[in-house]
């Protein structure tokens, strides 16, 4: 009966341990860069449908009653005409303010119904969160400032991201989605992933004629 190895086995057998050691650590950092990959790859194209499905949406709750530009507190330079009822460079045909509707006074999703839903930009200004076990995708409108400047032949507008102050609306609402980590890696909670940011203008519904043949 055999009672022990031979030095050859006794190599053979250290040879292969070593190469298991070698290549499983190898396997799992692979597998590990592979999840991040495919969690970033899904926080993104959720991040970039959201923001498209936000950028076809009407530009205020008053908005979708009015394919007029809408009153805000925004820039003078901005208002409407109480004579002629167009903006500044505007003319008969194109986006104008004859209904004289003001932008809505809610700020947040409208309860319609037995069910709110999203069919404005303002619905994104308490804040949307996604969130998901690996990440959160978050999404909020604000008015920017909307500082505009005319010479009678062009017309430049400066953003500015800073929110302005509550109750105070402008021409323009500013639309952001953070996303950011929140799995089980300690050190990295919190840290972003992806942003995207899209500036909307108050230039009424797009609407096209129609005449009956």
């Amino acid at each position: 009966m055999r009672k022990g190895i031979s030095l050859i086995e006794l190599i053979f057998t250290i040879v292969i341990i070593a190469v298991v050691f070698t290549v499983i650590p190898k396997i799992v950092l692979a597998l590990n860069k592979s999840d991040e990959f495919s969690i970033k790859q899904d926080a993104l194209f959720n991040g970039i449908t959201m923001m498209q499905m936000i950028t076809h949406l009407a530009w205020d709750e008053n908005g979708t009653q009015s394919n007029d530009i809408l009153n805000t507190t925004g820039s003078p330079q901005f208002a409407c005409d109480a004579i002629t009822h167009y903006r500044v460079g505007g003319f008969r045909g194109s986006r104008n303010c004859e209904n004289n509707v003001s932008v809505s006074a809610i700020l947040g999703p409208d309860a319609e119904g037995s069910q709110s839903f999203y069919n404005d930009i303002d619905d994104f200004f308490d804040g949307v969160d996604t969130n998901t076990s690996i990440y959160r995708l978050h999404v909020n409108a604000r008015y920017i400032a909307d500082t505009f400047t005319y010479n009678g032949q062009n017309a430049t507008i400066i953003l500015n991201s800073t929110a302005m102050p509550l109750g105070q609306s402008t021409n323009i609402k500013y639309i952001d989605i953070n996303i950011t980590y929140q799995g089980k890696k300690t050190a990295l909670q919190g840290t972003a992933i992806s942003q995207f940011a899209f500036a909307s203008a108050n230039i009424g519904k797009f609407y096209i004629y129609k005449r009956a043949w």
